[in-house]
């Protein structure tokens, strides 16, 4: 993956961080339209180093979902100079505010997903609790706050804290249009800590 276990856009903290391995983030490639729902695509993902600004890692992708019961993302690329090719399950759930929104299956764990990561030394990407990630702000004091503010979000509506879970219902009592707003505002403050996250090493995702 030009540059998977021998570059330097990672480090070590007291635990592998979600910062440090390369994502993929479902949900923001649905809205940039790189793999459309309804819609057979394919095409190719990128990172850069953000010293040099050079290539640090790319992958391939076909993306059929056609069929949200039988969604998947196929990813090819090398890794550690072995080259991977395999698919990932894609599946949906229906929000209280209306739509759909797609999930990965996670490989390693099997449970649902907004991103998967692949950390330093594996091979495949999977979730952040498959890898057992803990986050910046939690080992270092990382100066982003904006993920431990969706976590608080999440905490209120009474769901898991965990940013790849599925938001919890709308708690008995709380207005609707309050509903949305909190929802909206924890995807908000999700959408800048993953961008400050990846603008460690150039990633757009």
């Amino acid at each position: 993956m030009g540059g998977i276990g021998s570059g330097h856009w990672y480090r070590w903290s007291t635990k592998p961080v979600v910062e440090d391995g390369v994502p993929l983030n479902l949900n923001k490639l649905v809205r940039d339209k790189l793999v459309v729902p309804g819609a057979w695509t394919s095409g190719g993902l990128v990172w850069h180093y953000v010293d040099s600004g050079e290539k640090s890692a790319s992958i391939g992708y076909i993306a059929d979902m056609k069929d949200p019961s039988d969604a998947s993302m196929r990813l090819q690329y090398t890794c550690n100079g072995k080259p991977e090719d395999y698919v990932v399950r894609l599946t949906t759930t229906t929000p209280n505010f209306g739509g759909l929104r797609w999930w990965f299956v996670c490989p390693l764990t099997g449970k649902r997903a907004a991103k998967l990561y692949l950390l330093n030394g594996a091979s495949k990407f999977a979730s952040v609790k498959a890898y057992r990630f803990a986050y910046r702000s939690q080992n270092e004091g990382y100066a982003d706050r904006t993920l431990s503010k969706a976590q608080k979000i999440r905490r209120k509506l009474g769901g898991d804290w965990g940013l790849d879970a599925p938001f919890a219902r709308k708690p008995k009592g709380m207005h609707k249009k309050t509903y949305n707003r909190l929802v909206e505002q924890a995807m908000h403050y999700e959408e800048i800590g993953w961008a400050a996250a990846a603008e460690r090493f150039g990633n757009e995702l």
